[in-house]
């Protein structure tokens, strides 16, 4: 099973659109939980979900190595913490869900300090961040984003349609080239992200290029795009998200009338409750083109 810690404004997005139209309704986007923890209770909740689960991928699998699957493919997304931590304020500032400043909100949002390495790990603990990347079967980099495919193409578990369409892109980049052209905005964004810092330099100075070399890649050669201006195998990739909103509804459910507080939710479900997938087979085949 492929398990994807998508850390914010890393490309991410458009990574798990690979993954959902390659596998459609067996890949399972955390996210649709609304927690900020994705539980081994959740993990088994979902598998019971989703027919022949293939891949999960989300912001809230903190931690992913704490999760018990059978034959796990690590996989995550990296971006040179500065830009990253520039990038993910002026998103919030364009959504309209944060009216700081970058000063203050580097004080007080904890995803702009050392945000990589807290997903990891779920603290700041730059030496296990650093082991669940060396247990990573793959590790992309932003800023070589279509090399990483290459990359994910050579490694990945199964065969991989790498056409993608750029999901998530800034309508407007002002308050973000005005950070980047400001010398004092860019030592305080550092100075808040010296594990994050730290973190990127291993994966991109020592991980990355062995996994390169392990793919027969040149990690020093300019890769062909996979960028496509529409998203093939469309009808797939829709069955897949509206399978996961489905998902999302039946988990509001579960956590409403089998999760009482303080209870297991894996404990309090019965065996045999396994809505929706025993319809799915004969469309995956239909849709497994």
């Amino acid at each position: 099973m492929i398990i994807f810690l998508h850390i914010h404004k890393t490309g991410g997005t458009s990574f798990r659109s690979i993954l959902e139209k390659n596998l459609g309704a067996s890949c399972c986007h955390t996210n649709q939980t609304r927690g900020d923890l994705f539980s081994q209770a959740d993990l088994e909740f979902a598998g019971k979900v989703f027919p022949n689960l293939g891949a999960i991928t989300g912001h809230n699998l903190v931690n992913p190595l704490q999760l018990k699957v059978a034959n796990p493919f690590y996989a995550t997304f990296l971006r040179a913490p500065v830009e990253r931590v520039i990038s993910h304020y002026q998103d919030s500032v364009l959504r309209g869900t944060n009216r700081k400043s970058f000063e203050e909100s580097l004080q007080t949002d904890t995803r702009l300090n050392n945000w990589q390495v807290k997903l990891m790990t779920g603290g700041e603990n730059l030496d296990q961040a650093k082991r669940f990347l060396e247990r990573c079967d793959f590790i992309g980099l932003t800023e070589h984003f279509n090399l990483s495919l290459q990359v994910f193409g050579k490694l990945a578990p199964r065969p991989m349609n790498l056409r993608y369409r750029r999901l998530i892109v800034a309508r407007d980049n002002q308050i973000q080239k005005k950070l980047l052209a400001d010398p004092g905005m860019l030592e305080l964004a550092r100075k808040h992200n010296q594990l994050d810092l730290e973190l990127y330099a291993f994966a991109a100075n020592e991980l990355f290029p062995k996994l390169c070399r392990k793919a027969g890649l040149n990690p020093l050669a300019q890769a062909p795009s996979f960028e496509v201006s529409t998203n093939d195998l469309r009808l797939k990739y829709k069955f897949g998200r509206v399978y996961n909103k489905v998902f999302r509804q039946i988990y509001k459910v579960r956590r409403r009338f089998f999760s009482p507080s303080g209870g297991d939710p894996a404990a309090k479900r019965p065996e045999s409750f396994r809505p929706l997938s025993c319809f799915t087979p004969l469309l995956l085949q239909v849709l497994d083109f």
